[in-house]
């Protein structure tokens, strides 16, 4: 699908591509805090840079995924794989999707992907970086959350993910202990000769949830349940 405004994405992109080539490259092991609002330049660690980052896969799907052009040829497929690790020095979960099987259409310009952004983040402290000791080739250049705090944006560099290039794991660490796929992700690339942009919307993506406290009127219940059945038993 076509953007409905890719002049406003190729502003963005471009603008952040400025930023990007004028930042000073720091060595930062640690992954980067993302509060509302927060854009952060990633580099890349490893699981001994920040080993609250290494941990027990929890759910590892994958979602596959085609974005056509302005006539419905398929311009790019892949999979998005929805990693999710218990953290072994946190015990919460870290969020890890990456782009994997890229293949794009015979006989017409590349398509560079520019943009991941995954929503359902709301209300969860995250902490940001790609994972360079894992499968893929490339890393996203920036990290971004948006001023609601439910959007999380992984932005790539120009010419960064062309197919058959795959991308690192992103690690998302977050303060949640549980989990549902009920956020939904967007694929945003470019044609690198006309500078379109076009996306592609999944769901079902695994994303952060809390699980509500049992009411003291269930607890209560549950209690009173349990001594019905001892009194029983007398």
């Amino acid at each position: 699908m076509k953007l409905a405004n890719p002049v406003a994405h190729r502003l963005m992109l471009a603008g952040l591509s400025v930023v990007l080539a004028n930042a000073a490259i720091a060595d930062r092991a640690a992954a980067a805090v993302l509060n509302a609002g927060d854009l952060a330049p990633l580099f890349g660690t490893t699981s001994a840079g920040d080993p609250r980052l290494a941990g027990t896969v929890q759910s590892d799907a994958l979602h596959p995924f085609e974005i056509l052009g302005n006539f419905g040829e398929v311009l790019l497929s892949g999979n998005l794989q929805d990693r999710v690790v218990e953290s072994n020095t946190e015990g919460t979960l870290i969020f890890a999707p990456r782009l994997r099987d890229l293949v794009g259409a015979p006989f017409a310009p590349d398509m560079e992907v520019r943009a991941v952004f995954v929503d359902g983040y709301a209300g969860f402290q995250t902490e940001v970086e790609y994972r360079t000791d894992g499968l893929g080739d490339v890393g996203p250049s920036f990290g971004l959350r948006s001023f609601s705090g439910d959007g999380l944006q992984y932005l790539f560099g120009v010419d960064d993910l062309l197919a058959p290039e795959e991308s690192y794991f992103v690690s998302t660490l977050t303060d949640a202990t549980d989990f549902a796929p009920i956020g939904t992700a967007r694929i945003v690339a470019r044609n690198i000769i006309s500078g379109e942009f076009f996306e592609t919307t999944l769901t079902g993506i695994n994303v952060p949830v809390r699980m509500p406290e049992p009411s003291a009127a269930l607890i209560g219940s549950l209690v009173g349940g349990v001594a019905g059945l001892l009194v029983r038993r007398r």
